[in-house]
C-alpha cells in the first residue's frame, strides 16, 4: 500500500475498530446478515464485522462533521443577515471501478437513516450525467466510456449547484447497468435530503476549463483504495459472476449478449483487454491520483476486508 501523506493520520485495523465504542447509537442499526446481502453490491463481499467496527466510527464522525457544517452554516447567515441555507451535507465517494463504491455508499446510507430516522439520508451515482452511448458513439469517444471527457459536466454541475443551493426538488439521470446505457427522459427525483451521497469513479476529479469542481460541492469526500492487482482480479470476478447470470436469463442483460455468444474463455479475455485498454488507464490517469483529495481513504486487501484507514488531519 502507499504512504499516506503526512496530513492524514493512519489507523490499523485494531485501532480504529476502538474508536467503535464511542459509536452514537448501535442500537438504532436493524442489521441482519440478508439485510446486509441485500445492500452489497453484485459479487462484491462484506461480512458484519466491518458494520460495526469499520463503519460504525465513521457514521459516528459523519455525524460530528454534519453538526458542525450545520452550527456553520447558521453561524454564517446570522452574519450576513441572511436565512441559513436548506442544502444538505453532500458527501463524495470516489474510487476504480469494482472497488467496491457502491457497496460504501449504500452502506452508509443504511446505517445513516438507521442512526438518524428523524433525517433524510440520499444516494445518486455520478453514472446517470455519462452521456449516452449514442452520443460516444458519434463524438467518437465510445471506448472513452468512464474517462472525464464521457461526461456532461455542466449538467452535473448543474445539479450540485442546485442541490446544495437547497432547491426544493432536484432530478439525477438514471443510468440501466444492464443495458450500459443513460435512460433517456428517466430521472431520480429528490426533495431536499439533510445528508447526500453521490457515487462515481470522477466525484474527486478536476474538471477540464471549469474554475468549480464536483468536489467543492462536498462536505465530506471518501476514496475506496485498493492495490490495483486486487481491483483487475474483482473486475474479472465480477464479469464472470454477470456472465453467468446472463447465460441463464439472457433477456434481463442486454449488455452481456453478445459476450454470451462466445466461448467463456473468449469473454473472459475480452473483459481483460477492457480492463487493460479503458479501465486501468482510467485508474492510473485520472481516479487514482484523487485519492489524496479525499478526506478518508478505506483500503482494502484481499476479500475486500478493510485494513487501513488514513483520516485527513488538516
Amino acid at each position: 500500500m502507499a504512504t499516506a501523506p503526512l496530513n492524514f493520520a493512519v489507523f490499523n485495523r485494531e485501532n480504529w475498530q476502538k474508536l467503535a465504542n464511542q459509536y452514537v447509537v448501535p442500537e438504532k442499526i436493524d442489521m441482519t446478515p440478508q439485510t446486509l446481502q441485500n445492500i452489497k453490491a453484485y459479487n462484491d463481499r462484506i461480512v458484519m464485522a466491518d458494520v460495526f467496527n469499520i463503519y460504525g466510527p465513521l457514521v459516528t464522525y459523519i455525524k460530528l462533521r454534519y453538526d458542525q457544517y450545520r452550527h456553520d452554516i447558521a453561524e454564517r447567515a446570522d452574519f450576513l443577515g441572511r436565512s441559513a441555507s436548506r442544502g444538505p451535507f453532500i458527501i463524495g465517494i470516489a474510487g476504480s471501478v469494482a472497488v467496491g463504491k457502491s457497496t460504501t455508499a449504500r452502506l452508509l446510507q443504511y446505517m445513516l437513516q438507521s442512526a438518524f430516522p428523524e433525517k433524510e439520508i440520499a444516494l445518486t451515482t455520478t453514472d446517470g450525467f455519462l452521456y449516452s452511448n449514442e452520443k460516444l458513439r458519434a463524438a467518437g469517444i465510445f471506448d472513452r466510456k468512464g474517462f472525464p471527457e464521457s461526461y456532461d459536466m455542466a449538467e452535473l454541475l448543474a445539479f450540485m449547484n442546485a442541490l446544495k443551493e437547497g432547491k426544493r426538488t432536484v432530478h439525477s439521470p438514471k443510468y440501466s447497468h444492464d443495458m450500459s446505457d443513460v435512460l433517456v427522459g428517466e430521472y431520480d427525483e429528490f426533495d431536499n435530503p439533510d445528508i447526500f451521497i453521490i457515487e462515481g469513479i470522477n466525484t474527486l476529479q478536476s474538471g477540464a476549463n471549469t474554475p468549480v469542481y464536483v468536489s467543492d460541492f462536498f462536505d465530506f469526500s471518501i476514496y475506496v483504495d485498493a492495490q490495483t492487482d486486487l481491483i483487475e482480479q474483482w473486475y474479472i470476478e465480477r464479469f464472470k459472476a454477470l456472465l453467468s447470470a446472463a447465460k441463464e436469463n439472457p433477456a434481463d442483460n442486454e449488455f452481456f449478449a453478445e459476450y454470451t455468444k462466445m466461448p467463456t474463455e473468449q469473454a473472459v479475455a475480452s473483459a481483460l483487454d477492457v480492463w487493460r485498454q479503458v479501465n486501468l488507464p482510467n485508474l492510473n490517469e485520472y481516479i487514482l491520483p484523487t485519492r489524496e483529495r479525499a478526506d478518508l481513504v478505506l483500503h482494502k486487501q484481499a476479500n475486500h476486508e478493510i485494513d487501513t484507514i488514513w483520516l485527513r488531519k488538516f
